[in-house]
């Protein structure tokens, strides 16, 4: 497996349209196709970027040796939080869509959606 096969592995493994995988890392839609396709091979500086990014072993995205992702770093709640919505743009799956509706719920469901988050979290008797 080449190594823009690899990076398509890990964009597919991240649930990322190849605009948003390009978005994270701050490069075109194009580039990362013409890496992925083979035509052109990404710099050192794109490399550990992505391995960064998207926490993989950067052994494995070189050479194919090894675990493709390796664990994350203890992060603050707001850095997985910023984590998690990095990873859903450009999605139009349930998590995006469910994401989005949150965002835009008032002080008022916000205190609805918790009493009722905290009645199903009561064990039942």
């Amino acid at each position: 497996m080449s190594v823009g096969q690899r990076i398509r592995e890990v964009r597919k493994a991240c649930n990322l349209t190849q605009q948003a995988f390009a978005d994270q890392l701050g490069l075109k839609q194009n580039t990362i196709a013409t890496y992925e396709i083979e035509k052109t091979i990404p710099s050192d500086r794109t490399l550990l970027s992505i391995c960064q990014t998207f926490h993989v072993n950067e052994g494995w995205l070189r050479t194919g040796e090894g675990q493709t992702f390796v664990t994350p770093p203890a992060t603050t709640p707001d850095e997985q939080l910023a984590m998690f919505l990095g990873q859903i743009t450009g999605e139009n799956s349930f998590r995006t869509r469910l994401i989005s509706a949150l965002s835009r719920l008032s002080d008022e469901e916000w205190a609805v959606l918790e009493r009722l988050a905290n009645e199903l979290a009561q064990p039942k008797t």
